[in-house]
């Protein structure tokens, strides 16, 4: 557990995971969380993670996404689930960080394949927005709320159903604004990823 993570703790403790999920062999089950700031490349339209030393101006020292996922899709894991609350159009919790130029991107994903699965808090260039009567992201606050109701005996097909249909209605009538959660999963899962379990 990581709270306002450099770039090079967080690159650190993914490596560390790689390697205990290697150890591990194939039975490996693996969830990765995160929460804060997304960004895209203008250009390339790459998805990267922000963590508190970078600046969007010099995405150097980010956390390609398309790299995560290859390096976790890479590993021997049978499952690997990922659930991400930001959003990576330059939009940001409290204001738009791209919003003083204009500029909404549809950033493309890459590199998901074996046993991975995304959970995202947005779709295409909508922006990840707080639930403020709640004090989290409007995503997480779904997310964390039906793990505990279920003790997190819970399917990921049941739990997107419910992230998603509640975070369309509540961004609606709280932010007066559409932010639909999305899922991304690899082919080889098409027809299994719903019915695995979250514990």
């Amino acid at each position: 557990h990581l709270n306002n993570a450099t770039s090079a703790q967080i690159n650190q403790e993914i490596e560390n995971i790689v390697k205990l999920i290697n150890l591990t062999g194939d039975n490996a089950e693996f969830i990765f969380y995160y929460a804060g700031h997304g960004f895209p490349d203008e250009r390339s339209k790459t998805p990267y993670l922000i963590p508190v030393d970078v600046s969007t101006s010099y995405l150097n020292n980010a956390i390609s996404l398309d790299d995560l996922y290859l390096k976790f899709s890479n590993t021997k894991a049978k499952k690997v689930m990922i659930f991400i609350d930001a959003c990576f159009s330059g939009g940001a919790r409290e204001s738009s960080l791209l919003v003083s130029r204009g500029v909404k991107v549809n950033p493309k994903i890459n590199n998901v394949s074996k046993n991975l699965v995304v959970f995202t808090a947005t779709s295409k260039n909508q922006s990840a927005l707080p639930f403020k009567q709640q004090h989290h992201g409007m995503f997480t606050f779904y997310l964390l709320k039906k793990l505990k109701e279920t003790n997190g005996d819970v399917k990921l097909g049941e739990l997107f159903d419910y992230v998603k249909r509640n975070v369309q209605k509540s961004s609606i009538l709280f932010n007066k604004s559409e932010q639909t959660p999305n899922v991304i999963f690899s082919p080889a899962i098409e027809n299994k990823w719903k019915n695995w379990s979250v514990y």
